[in-house]
């Protein structure tokens, strides 16, 4: 059986690791000098763009079928 703390310590490491790692493309995006800063700065837009999209399709549908959508 896995020690609960242990565990715990693998989570925050793994969370740790995505966050270092989102801070060093923020950085090499905001240099600008990298080839990668384009698709770097695309895929934050599309990753932003598609949560205000599902927000709005959930909006959208919750009130489709609250007001009787048939």
């Amino acid at each position: 059986m896995v020690h609960p703390v242990e565990k715990t310590k693998e989570v925050v490491h793994a969370v740790e690791h995505h966050v270092e790692t989102a801070k060093a493309l923020e950085h090499e995006a905001e240099e600008g000098r990298s080839p990668r800063t384009p698709l770097i700065v695309l895929s934050g837009v599309t990753l932003f763009l598609s949560v205000i999209f599902a927000i709005l399709l959930a909006i959208a549908l919750t009130l489709y079928f609250v007001y009787g959508g048939k």
